[in-house]
């Protein structure tokens, strides 16, 4: 999945990032939102958009009427992510259509299971499956490839168990979603 990240935390961008380097996810951060604008414009399918209430002292909830005006709103989920929101500004982002409203400190977990779960809603689980399918087979070929690479250079100084024990995280990982997928 392709998610587009606005936030000013870099710590955001971090962990976002360590739990989608499991499912071959990318996150593509912007702390600028003139630049974020631009990239939604012009990128192809973004799977979902993670913003903060606020990014560089400018309202996040522009790119949520840019989506609007275009009618993406419905297509690419939007996940606030902040911390002290005031009842009025909760309000105000349900209003826009927002996905969902997490508050930090988060579940990373959380935010993907969110974006899943409006795609399975709004573009149907062939969509979803297809994307997780696609993710595990562009994973497995990295993983091989690295092996091909220790092996080549002679360094396999990977440990067996590790190199098993990352496989085994990254299919139960995207088991999981397929699993909940399955229920639904």
């Amino acid at each position: 999945m392709k998610i587009v990240l606005l936030d000013d935390d870099k710590e955001t961008y971090e962990v976002l990032q360590e739990v989608a380097k499991l499912s071959g996810s990318e996150i593509i951060y912007f702390n600028d939102l003139k630049e974020a604008k631009e990239f939604i414009k012009n990128a192809e399918n973004i799977d979902g958009i993670v913003a903060e209430k606020r990014v560089g002292g400018l309202p996040t909830w522009d790119i949520l009427s840019y989506l609007k005006k275009t009618n993406k709103v419905s297509e690419i989920p939007f996940i606030v992510l902040s911390k002290d929101l005031a009842p009025e500004e909760k309000e105000f982002f349900e209003y826009m259509g927002v996905t969902a409203i997490l508050e930090k400190p988060f579940n990373p977990l959380e935010v993907f299971l969110d974006i899943v779960e409006h795609l399975r809603k709004h573009k149907g689980d062939d969509y979803v499956k297809a994307k997780l399918s696609a993710e595990e087979e562009i994973l497995k070929k990295k993983l091989q490839e690295k092996e091909g690479q220790a092996t080549a250079t002679q360094s396999s100084n990977i440990d067996e168990g590790k190199k098993v024990g990352l496989i085994t995280v990254l299919e139960r990982f995207i088991d999981f979603f397929k699993k909940i997928l399955g229920k639904r």
